[in-house]
């Protein structure tokens, strides 16, 4: 890993810390994106959501209900149940007075890099260039951190009322979690070197 690559990697695992010291509140700060990017996570037997993932997508039907954002992306495939994530969170978001319209599907994506990648692919075709990213406060570390190395400006948007934030051991977990994952993304992809755009 190069000097500048190992230097970012340095800053995001800082920014990670920060976050789960509740030192760096993230979101909510002024910005003019208006689009946002949902992140999945599981899916239960029956398509059920998630806790984490109905935390989610509520959280971002709100940010629409309340004019912060024109259009909505879901990104998240096929877990062990069907039907994928991306279709249960467009199905919330619908039940929740979204129009379909406003909502845009990715439905491939297996990991957060996929989805960055996949989502990127989706934004072009709309001239999109910045977003907000809607997930876990910890796991907006690194889902900004990607989007941003496959082109994207990507301001996070954390979900505070998720259960992977308000349960103190889930939070722990997922702290080590996503550390790991940093460095493997810094490994395996770049993450934290500039942009490839």
């Amino acid at each position: 890993m190069r000097g500048r690559s190992l230097r970012g990697l340095i800053g995001r695992l800082r920014d990670l810390l920060a976050v789960y010291r509740n030192t760096e509140s993230g979101g909510n700060d002024s910005g003019n994106e208006r689009v946002a990017v949902v992140l999945g996570t599981q899916v239960l037997a029956g398509g059920r959501p998630s806790r984490t993932l109905e935390a989610r997508v509520h959280h971002a039907a709100r940010i629409y209900a309340r004019g912060g954002v024109d259009r909505l992306v879901v990104t998240g495939g096929l877990g062990k149940y069907p039907p994928t994530e991306a279709e249960v969170m467009a199905r919330i978001l619908r039940e929740s007075g979204v129009p379909e319209e406003a909502v845009l599907v990715e439905d491939e994506a297996e990991s957060t890099w996929d989805s960055a990648r996949l989502v990127a692919e989706v934004l072009a075709k709309h001239g999109v260039r910045a977003v907000l990213v809607v997930t876990d406060p910890l796991h907006c570390v690194r889902t900004a951190a990607a989007f941003e190395r496959v082109g994207i400006i990507a301001r996070p948007e954390p979900v505070y009322s998720s259960p992977m934030w308000r349960d103190p051991w889930l939070r722990r977990g997922q702290l080590f979690r996503e550390s790991g994952a940093l460095v493997w993304y810094g490994v395996r992809h770049g993450v934290g070197a500039r942009s490839r755009r």
